[in-house]
């Protein structure tokens, strides 16, 4: 039997759109977001981010330890909670964006950004958007606490990078509900066949 090449994707283009933490999904579900077409409500949308530094994911921890016991070896396996992060390399300097870098404020007198020397995080759902020639691919995170990663660094043949960094955490079971064993959902995954329109 051939394999299903639908299935396959490039991450050719996307963008980020965010929200308040635990922001629904749109009642169109994630066909409602497009890279060019019209946000959904209550979402903005990231604008450019790079594309030489793309978004990755990553996972600390879901470390394995077998427990033994005198009459028997390797009796049951438990793992260790697993902590995972987004990030993203946003360009756009402006409002929304340095926001999620710093959430700090405008001045008012002169306009400038004002960024305060802690930052305990920005909460907001995010959605993630990537798209190639035959279709789509989403990540819906509805509640993550996002702040600037690593400091920025100028370079003269590229554009200045704010490298965001969130902390996923669980989703209230209104907006994902639990697994049918209990434990608690972090995000979904559209995969390409979930992003076509009806």
């Amino acid at each position: 039997m051939a394999a299903d090449s639908g299935t396959l994707f490039v991450p050719g283009h996307g963008t980020v759109f965010r929200a308040p933490a635990n922001t629904p999904m749109p009642a169109a579900g994630p066909t409602a977001f497009t890279l060019g077409g019209t946000v959904p409500t209550g979402w903005t949308g990231l604008g450019h981010t790079s594309k030489e530094n793309l978004m990755s994911f990553s996972i600390d921890g879901g470390d394995a330890t077998v427990l033994d016991t005198w009459l028997q070896d390797a009796v049951r396996t438990i793992y260790a909670s697993t902590n995972w992060t987004f990030g993203i390399n946003a360009l756009q300097m402006d409002k929304p964006t340095l926001d999620l870098a710093f959430n700090g404020a405008v001045d008012a007198e002169d306009g400038g950004y004002i960024i305060p020397g802690t930052n305990g995080g920005l909460e907001n759902a995010l959605f993630v958007l990537a798209q190639d020639t035959t279709g789509s691919l989403g990540f819906y995170i509805p509640n993550t606490s996002t702040k600037l990663g690593d400091s920025p660094e100028f370079d003269t043949e590229n554009f200045t990078e704010l490298p965001l960094s969130s902390s996923i955490q669980a989703a209230d079971p209104s907006v994902i509900p639990p697994l049918p064993d209990g434990r608690a959902g972090i995000m979904k995954l559209y995969p390409p066949k979930a992003l076509v329109a009806a």
